[in-house]
C-alpha cells in the first residue's frame, strides 16, 4: 500500500496516461474492426434503359453474379427515357456511398452533345469504376420489308423519301447515329422513330411497325435465329461468327457507318471511396471472368475488353472528343 499521497498521486496520474495513450492508439484500430464490410446491405444497379434491351441483359447477368459474390442482394432497376439521362441523373444525385452504381453506355458520352442542359456533368458527377468491352450493331428488318441488303433499303429510300420508319433510342443514340450516318453516305432520308429502349423497339420491329432497326447483337441474333427479323448487315469491321452469312457496312459499300457502336461499364456517383471502387471494380472483372459469365457474354457478342478506373477515364475522355467530331460532321443540334 502507498502511504505517501504525493507518490500515489504521481503514479495515478502515470496510469491515467498510459491508459489513455492506449485507448487513443487503439481507437483507429477499434474503428476499423468495428466499421462494416462493403457492402452490408442491398446494391442499387441502375440501368437507363427499358427492361430486355442489351444494357439490361448483361446487367443482369453481372448482377447475378455480384450477388453471388457479396452475399447481398443486387437489384436492377430500369430507370428509362431521354436516351439514358433519367437513369443517369438519378445516379449522379445518389449519395456517393457505393450502394448506388451506374451502368453505362455509349449514350453517357453522345448526351453531353445532343441534349441542350443536362441535370449532371458527364466527367465531374461520376468516378468510372469498371469498363468491360463493346458490342457490335446489326442492322435488321422486318420479315416482309421488301429488301434483302443495304442496297436494297437505299434504293426504296430514294424511290420513296422518309417512307421507312426506323427505332432509335432518341436523338444521338447509337442506333440513331448509324442510321443518321447511312442517310449520309448514301444520300437517303427516312423516319426516325423513338423508343425509351431496345426492347420495345425490337417488338415492333417484328409486329411490323417500323421497317429497319440498327440493333446490338444481343438482341438481333435470337430474334434472327427464328425468322422473326432479317439480319442485313453487321456494323463491325469483321463478320460475326454468329453470323457468318451476313456481309459487314464496309462490306456492302458504307464503312463509314462502321464508326459506332455499343460498350458497357459501370460507374458510381463522383465522391464514392477509393477502396469501395476498387472493391467494385475486382468484383466486377471477376464476375465478368467467370467461365459461365464469360461464355454467356460472349455468346452475346461483347468484346471483352477490361479496363479499370483511370483507363476507363481516359476512354471516356476520348470518346467526348470522337462524338464531338461525328456531331460536327452530321450536324446533329441538340434537344
Amino acid at each position: 500500500m502507498l502511504k505517501n499521497p504525493i507518490r500515489r498521486h504521481a503514479v495515478s496520474a502515470a496510469l491515467r496516461a498510459l491508459l489513455a495513450g492506449g485507448l487513443i492508439a487503439a481507437a483507429p484500430v477499434l474503428a476499423a474492426q468495428a466499421a462494416p464490410a462493403y457492402p452490408d446491405k442491398p446494391v442499387r444497379l441502375i440501368v437507363p434503359f427499358a427492361a430486355g434491351g442489351f444494357s439490361d441483359v448483361l446487367t443482369r447477368l453481372i448482377g447475378n453474379a455480384l450477388s453471388e459474390q457479396w452475399g447481398q442482394p443486387v437489384v436492377v432497376e430500369n430507370r428509362a427515357g431521354a436516351n439514358g439521362v433519367i437513369g443517369t441523373a438519378a445516379a449522379a444525385r445518389a449519395p456517393a456511398d457505393g450502394y448506388t452504381l451506374l451502368v453505362t453506355l455509349d449514350s453517357h458520352v453522345s448526351n453531353n452533345f445532343l441534349v441542350k442542359s443536362l441535370p449532371y456533368d458527364t466527367v465531374k458527377d461520376f468516378a468510372p469504376v469498371a469498363f468491360l468491352g463493346t458490342a457490335p450493331m446489326v442492322l435488321l428488318a422486318n420479315p416482309e420489308f421488301p429488301a434483302s441488303n443495304v442496297a436494297d433499303v437505299v434504293r426504296i429510300a430514294k424511290d420513296q423519301p422518309n417512307s421507312i420508319n426506323y427505332g432509335t433510342l432518341g436523338s444521338g443514340s447509337q442506333i440513331h447515329m448509324a442510321a443518321r450516318m447511312l442517310e449520309t453516305a448514301a444520300d437517303i432520308r427516312m423516319t426516325p422513330v423513338p423508343y425509351k429502349g431496345g426492347g420495345p423497339a425490337v417488338s415492333d420491329l417484328m409486329a411490323g411497325h417500323i421497317q429497319l432497326l440498327f440493333a446490338s447483337i444481343t438482341s438481333s441474333l435470337p430474334i434472327v435465329q427464328q425468322k422473326r427479323a432479317k439480319a442485313l448487315a453487321v456494323v463491325f469491321p469483321k463478320r460475326l461468327a454468329s453470323l457468318p452469312d451476313v456481309p459487314t457496312m464496309g462490306e456492302q459499300g458504307y464503312p463509314s457507318v462502321e464508326k459506332v457502336g455499343f460498350w458497357f461499364g459501370v460507374m458510381a456517383p463522383a465522391g464514392t471511396p477509393a477502396p469501395i471502387i476498387d472493391k467494385v471494380r475486382a468484383s466486377v472483372m471477376d464476375a465478368a471472368a467467370r467461365p459461365d459469365v464469360a461464355k454467356r457474354l460472349a455468346d452475346m457478342g461483347l468484346q471483352m475488353q477490361p479496363m479499370g478506373p483511370a483507363e476507363f477515364g481516359d476512354f471516356v475522355k476520348s470518346e467526348l472528343a470522337r462524338w464531338a467530331e461525328l456531331v460536327r460532321r452530321e450536324n446533329i443540334q441538340p434537344q
